[in-house]
């Protein structure tokens, strides 16, 4: 029986023609991803390897401690206003002609009344506050009372007759019940109790000085 052939309508042959373009299309293209693919695949590793190396150099780098900064002691602003006193007997006397006298500054929150080192009481202003003390334990005092009380930091000075202004407390900016990097101790032996020298070998030993009978 002899073959037949089947007419086929021009939608069926229209559509066959055009995915035979479509595939000659497809296949350079699936090519060429193959060769990134492969390309990318076939990479050398010292790429990689030299990222690694430097993440890890910038994640050193950051945990490296940063070096403590140089203190730098605040200016005194001369023209700070003063708290709200009415004075007393305690004040500079003399001796701030011929000698010297302190300086105490600090930032309030709020005015709020504090007791003054001299005697009776005073209003802090709201802001900047500026009080010339006759003595160093005097700022010393009131400091303690600002910060205890009123949680408020300050710092004081030494101001000469010739107008010379000496920063004094706190030294390196942190107060010294804290401890800071730029500290080291001092008047300590790191050893326990029983590593101490036994008293009788230095007692009579000249070590001492003129202590000795």
């Amino acid at each position: 029986m002899a073959a037949q052939q089947i007419a086929l309508p021009m939608s069926v042959r229209a559509l066959s023609s055009a995915s035979s373009s479509v595939s000659t299309r497809v296949a350079p293209a699936k090519a060429a991803f193959r060769g990134q693919v492969i390309a990318a695949s076939a990479r050398p590793a010292s790429v990689c390897v030299s990222s690694k190396v430097v993440a890890a150099a910038e994640a050193e780098t950051e945990k490296k401690p940063e070096e403590p900064k140089e203190f730098v002691p605040p200016t005194l602003d001369p023209n700070t206003p003063s708290p709200i006193f009415g004075g007393s007997t305690g004040g500079l006397l003399r001796k701030a002609q011929v000698e010297e006298f302190y300086v105490i500054t600090w930032d309030a929150k709020k005015e709020c009344i504090f007791e003054m080192p001299t005697g009776g009481a005073a209003i802090m202003r709201k802001g900047p506050n500026l009080l010339k003390l006759a003595r160093k334990e005097q700022c010393l005092a009131l400091l303690t009372q600002l910060r205890n009380k009123f949680k408020l930091n300050g710092c004081f000075y030494r101001v000469f007759p010739s107008g010379e202004v000496q920063y004094l407390h706190p030294k390196d900016g942190i107060y010294p019940e804290k401890v800071g990097k730029t500290r080291t101790q001092s008047n300590t032996n790191m050893r326990s109790i029983g590593k101490n020298v036994d008293p009788a070998t230095i007692k009579f030993s000249g070590k001492l000085g003129g202590f000795e009978m």
